[in-house]
């Protein structure tokens, strides 16, 4: 016996459509439960600690109570690793900018790992004045893998929404937080990184509002899917 033994096949269509709204749904739902969520037990939690904090724009990971904003595609050529490899006042500017807006929510200003987002987070966040404990290392290669990968079991991501140039800014404007030696770096591995940098281009993907694109994934589905409207 089949199922068209038993279902015609316009019931079998409206079955089909059916099932489909509902796993729309469960998907809205679980991406509901798993970022908005969260973002609104950061924020409660926050608003118990005395003065207000306000929320950082485009934080990476699901800590973040706000929206990335929305970024037009870039082609970005390979850069010269001169410009990059070491600290200039140009670099450590745009680093500290970046830092601002993407890790002192969590890591603190000073980078003494006491910002308001990172209350209560298990591990705590990094304190960069601190020479023990770092997972991958204090060198510029250790810290450039930390940015490129992010940390397995922690709330450290990957930001490799964050150009080449941009990582490097970061991993100075971090190894400057704290006057501890850091260590000589291997130069295989920065020769590698130099290598990488000078032959490889990127490109940074168009990005929008996570609201924006579940409000574009439903509206897609009603439009191919219009029996399923209810």
């Amino acid at each position: 016996m089949k199922i068209h033994d038993y279902l015609s096949p316009d019931e079998l269509k409206r079955l089909l459509s059916a099932l489909l709204v509902v796993v729309c749904f469960i998907f809205i739902a679980a991406f509901f439960g798993f970022t908005v969520l969260p973002g609104l037990r950061y924020q409660a939690h926050t608003a118990t600690t005395g003065a207000p904090v306000q929320a950082v724009q485009g934080e990476t990971g699901w800590l973040d109570p706000t929206e990335y904003p929305a970024q037009a595609r870039q082609v970005i050529p390979p850069i010269d690793p001169a410009t990059v490899m070491t600290p200039n006042p140009a670099l450590m500017a745009r680093g500290k900018a970046i830092y601002a807006q993407t890790c002192a929510t969590c890591h603190g200003p000073d980078g003494k790992g006491d910002g308001p987002g990172g209350k209560g987070l298990n591990p705590t966040p990094r304190n960069f004045t601190q020479s023990a404990g770092w997972k991958n290392g204090t060198r510029v290669e250790d810290i450039y893998k930390t940015l490129n990968e992010g940390i397995k079991g922690s709330s450290m991501v990957a930001y490799t929404d964050l150009s080449k140039r941009d990582r490097m800014a970061l991993v100075h404007v971090v190894q400057s937080l704290g006057a501890f030696d850091h260590g000589a770096s291997d130069p295989k591995a920065l020769a590698a990184m130099e290598k990488l940098f000078a032959s490889a281009g990127e490109v940074v993907p168009n990005r929008i509002p996570v609201s924006r694109a579940v409000d574009l994934l439903c509206r897609e589905y009603a439009e191919a899917h219009p029996e399923g409207r209810p």
